[in-house]
């Protein structure tokens, strides 16, 4: 998701990736599952298959660890400030973690694409020998919302394949 906050002396963007559930609704699920896989492996085990117990409690432990991983990463944002001679970009999840600020005289973007759009374009700061992607989470259409956003904002945009519009 990208949103665009445009005031006389700054741009802001913001970029965040699409959720598809809230940390309350993965929460949830982890407890259906939960709930689910165990009364399963309680049944077997009442049956004298105990030995399904522990299998059932690694599974449930790893469902929830990367259902709580995948949550966690659709938290993360990146906010791009543009204003007359600086560019910051800050990133992180739930708060700020890495800040860069960069002369904008010296900052370039450059969009890498693909031959037949086989790839998502990466969108990528360049400073001399210093690179750095944004918008890794973003989907296409949001990936060239933000390629448009950088241009309207009057930064210096390369593509690799300039003769396509």
């Amino acid at each position: 998701m990208i949103k665009i906050k445009q005031s006389p002396l700054t741009t802001i963007i913001t970029l965040s990736p699409n959720q598809s559930a809230s940390w309350k609704e993965t929460k949830t699920m982890i407890t259906c599952m939960v709930i689910l896989v165990m009364v399963i492996a309680l049944g077997w085990t009442l049956s004298g298959a105990w030995i399904i117990l522990p299998f059932a409690g690694l599974e449930v432990g790893l469902f929830a660890y990367f259902m709580y991983r995948v949550c966690k990463q659709g938290f993360a944002q990146q906010i791009i400030t543009i204003s007359d001679n600086l560019v910051l970009i800050e990133s992180g999840i739930q708060r700020r973690e890495v800040a860069r600020t960069y002369n904008r005289n010296q900052l370039s973007f450059e969009v890498t694409e693909t031959e037949r759009d086989w790839h998502l374009p990466d969108i990528v700061v360049c400073l001399d020998n210093y690179r750095l992607s944004i918008g890794e989470f973003l989907n296409q259409d949001d990936r060239m919302l933000l390629k448009d956003a950088l241009k309207n904002a009057g930064l210096p945009l390369s593509r690799t394949q300039w003769w396509k519009e």
